[in-house]
């Protein structure tokens, strides 16, 4: 659901930003990085999208925390919210003021103090496949990799590859020293400059851990 008055703002507030394209839907309570790209029919709100990521076309984003050098495939679904399964029923009617329903039954949101438990933390140098699915509060690692059509239902720990429905790990991408050396350097948080320096580094596949020298 995207309110008209954010959708409306959110247009003014990105006019003028070329990285955003004018057919994405960018509610004006988005953070969008000068570097990062959105493209066309990309719908976001209560998000953060982190320096040189990008998001591709026709994906949905709600209440997501994306950080930095992240590459999102079209048609994905980050931050899904659920119908509760402890009440008397699944529908929204009975919990939300705005819902897909368009019924005003409720003065008040019931599961709105439990907004933030839902937000979705993906870390840096994250990439998620096409038409992946995503749940509200999940939290994927750094350098994680995730399978196109994949549904990620549980915490993706860093640089894990997974894929499946429900998504589950099919290997590393490197082995637990790299990790734990990639994880301590922090490559992302570095200035632009020292990254080009170096991207001979990132060019090369099957580094060892003694080359790993940023």
């Amino acid at each position: 659901m995207f309110p008209i008055v954010h959708y409306l703002k959110g247009i003014l507030k990105n006019l003028f930003n070329s990285r955003i394209s004018i057919f994405a839907i960018v509610s004006v309570n988005v953070k969008v990085d000068k570097t990062a790209y959105i493209y066309r029919g990309v719908k976001a709100k209560h998000a953060t999208i982190g320096a040189h990521s990008y998001v591709a076309a026709n994906t949905e984003i709600e209440n997501a925390v994306i950080g930095k050098y992240c590459s999102i495939a079209d048609h994905c679904r980050i931050g899904m919210s659920g119908h509760s399964l402890s009440c008397l029923s699944t529908s929204p009617i009975f919990t939300q003021r705005v819902n897909a329903l368009q019924e005003k039954w409720t003065h008040r949101d019931v599961f709105k103090h439990k907004t933030k438990e839902k937000t979705v933390y993906i870390g840096n140098d994250v990439w998620i496949g096409s038409h992946v699915l995503v749940n509200g509060g999940v939290h994927i690692g750094n350098g994680a990799c995730i399978g196109a059509g994949a549904v990620v239902v549980k915490d993706v720990p860093p640089y894990a590859i997974v894929g499946g429905v429900p998504a589950k790990i099919i290997r590393y991408r490197f082995s637990e020293d790299i990790i734990t050396k990639l994880q301590g350097l922090q490559w992302w948080d570095m200035p632009e400059e020292k990254l080009k320096e170096n991207i001979n580094l990132f060019q090369k596949e099957r580094l060892t851990i003694e080359e790993l020298i940023l």
